[in-house]
């Protein structure tokens, strides 16, 4: 019996051991050095930047309705793909990075790829000038859009790009707590939410391409030219800077700057 005690007494000595040493090699507190913010805010930015680019590029607006003069944007007609978790961490290179900081890093993109699948499904732009769908007759021809700022609509999920929303799901989906960790997510979520914020105001909805429908006017069919009704809108696509990278990083950089003195 004796011995069993012993025995046990020994692997649970040897446990803790193995316990505090393992702790010992992570820390928790990655954040504690200017260099290792200054190492997280450039690859934020830079995976935030890259992967918006090639999202933004490959977005496709179909099925915009024509009446009169104005396109109507409903809420799913933003197109795919959607930015997502594995788009934004694509090009995201790990080696040298301790665990935690991997794991910060994911949690940012986390919030990205949540927040504007929620703003892009219920984006709507009930107001996407298409001047010739004011006066056709029968049918309306062939024609794009005027472009438009996304600014110019809005969405069920413009709360989620907020600096506060995108903190808040940060901190409620971290795995670490320290206050180091708190301001690197900070940071990000303000310099998220602000480059977000400029971007949605200087980026267009352009190249809309609609035809079709009817137009009648207040005569016989033809006779004399009316609003269309009914037309469709395909194709269409965003244009603009992407969301800057480099105006990103300096936010970040400016925060850790202002809150460290």
């Amino acid at each position: 019996m004796k011995t069993i005690k012993t025995l046990i007494a020994g692997v649970t000595a040897g446990m803790l051991l193995f316990s505090v040493s393992f702790a010992s090699e992570r820390d928790p507190d990655v954040f504690s050095s200017y260099v290792e913010k200054e190492s997280f805010a450039k690859d934020v930015s830079s995976l935030l930047g890259d992967s918006w680019k090639k999202w933004q590029n490959t977005i496709s607006i179909n099925g915009i309705e024509v009446e009169g003069s104005c396109g109507l944007l409903f809420p799913g007609d933003l197109g795919q793909p959607v930015l997502n978790k594995k788009m934004i961490l694509l090009d995201f290179d790990t080696v040298g990075r301790s665990y935690e900081y991997v794991e910060c890093v994911k949690t940012v993109a986390d919030a990205v790829a949540s927040s504007m699948r929620k703003w892009q499904r219920g984006y709507s732009n009930r107001g996407i000038p298409f001047p010739r769908g004011a006066s056709c007759t029968f049918t309306l021809p062939e024609c794009k859009n005027v472009p438009v700022s996304l600014a110019s609509g809005s969405s069920s999920g413009d709360n989620v790009m907020t600096e506060e929303y995108l903190y808040n799901y940060m901190m409620y989906h971290t795995s670490f707590h320290s206050k180091n960790i708190y301001s690197v997510y900070k940071a990000a979520a303000e310099a998220i939410a602000a480059c977000f914020d400029v971007w949605r105001k200087n980026c267009s909805i352009v190249g809309i391409c609609a035809s079709g429908g009817i137009a009648p006017g207040v005569g016989p069919m033809g006779a004399t030219p009316g609003p269309v009704r009914g037309a469709k809108g395909n194709r269409g696509k965003l244009e603009g800077k992407p969301i800057c990278s480099d105006i990103m990083f300096e936010t970040m950089m400016t925060y850790f700057k202002d809150h460290e003195k």
